[in-house]
């Protein structure tokens, strides 16, 4: 091949040396994304620790709208009777009358302070029924509020719990009323009552978010609710007394609501103070109830406008 012109030496090159030149070479691949790892984030403790900090901040802000939703419901509740908040005091004496009647008279179960023991267990098993009742629905029934507006959903929840928080020391002050009556007194141990009250309540919160979060995804949770509860409160320890059970006593136990109802019964018909081992594993209860509650709400917050 002749040297192409302006090339005095001769060095041009043939077809085949420009074919196996470095620019046509085939083109270096990219790196692998390994090689450019994503910045890790957060931990799982302080992910929760932030959004509980979040969620405090936000009940701060949000609570004179807890406040309101509390109060605009205890009105409409009693807004057309004549005794109006009376009622909160009525209906647990009645109810405490009527059970007291039938299971002394009729089925023969009389017993020196029964009525109290009944009125024990009633008054704090009325409060966790109706809560977890409340609960079960109390997203969907605000569907078209929190499409409109932004609230934090918990508020839901929480705003059912402290409705029937409210009537339930409505309730319990009717103690007051027919302790002297019934030939009781009030004793040094009731001081423990706000305690064991808190502890309940915290318990019924955890019951409440959990049955939330279950029917907003899965409607048949909340018609399944109150045949559970039918049941639980039979196997509760409210119209009858634990020795009655004979061997079978030691698997109360296992039912989570014992441990309440029993330190009620305890301080207000025994006049005693409950067992230490009791009030532990009533808190420790509680705070399980309220941990599971919660992350399980929490986890699955930001889904539950799609199910609505």
């Amino acid at each position: 091949m002749l040297p192409r012109l302006g090339d005095p030496h001769g060095t041009a090159k043939t077809m085949s040396q420009v074919s196996t030149s470095p620019a046509s070479a085939p083109p270096v691949p990219p790196p692998h994304t390994e090689y450019f790892p994503a910045p890790a984030g957060p931990g799982i403790f302080r992910r929760w620790f932030e959004i509980l900090a979040e969620d405090r901040r936000q009940l701060i802000r949000f609570w004179p709208v807890v406040q309101n939703m509390v109060s605009q419901e205890l009105r409409v509740r009693y807004q057309r009777s004549v005794m109006g908040f009376l009622w909160t005091l009525l209906n647990p004496i009645l109810m405490m009358t009527t059970l007291t009647l039938v299971f002394s008279q009729i089925l023969d179960m009389r017993k020196e302070g029964y009525a109290i023991f009944l009125f024990a267990g009633m008054v704090p098993w009325t409060f966790l029924s109706g809560t977890i009742n409340e609960c079960a629905f109390c997203i969907i029934s605000n569907e078209g509020l929190i499409r409109k507006i932004y609230l934090p959903k918990w508020i839901f929840p929480l705003t059912r719990v402290l409705i029937n928080l409210v009537t339930f020391l409505l309730s319990m002050s009717a103690l007051f009323f027919i302790l002297g009556p019934l030939g009781a007194r009030p004793t040094l141990p009731m001081l423990l009552l706000p305690v064991v009250v808190g502890l309940f309540a915290i318990f019924a919160c955890g019951l409440g978010l959990a049955v939330s979060t279950a029917n907003t995804f899965f409607r048949d949770c909340g018609h399944l609710v109150s045949v559970f509860l039918q049941a639980w409160y039979f196997l509760t320890p409210i119209i009858y007394e634990a020795k009655f059970l004979g061997a079978a006593q030691a698997r109360l136990w296992l039912n989570p609501a014992y441990p309440f109802i029993k330190m009620f019964q305890t301080i207000i018909q025994d006049g005693l103070w409950p067992d230490l081992s009791t009030l532990a594993a009533a808190a420790g209860i509680a705070s399980v109830s309220l941990g599971i509650g919660y992350v399980a709400f929490k986890s699955n917050e930001d889904k539950m406008v799609f199910r609505l």
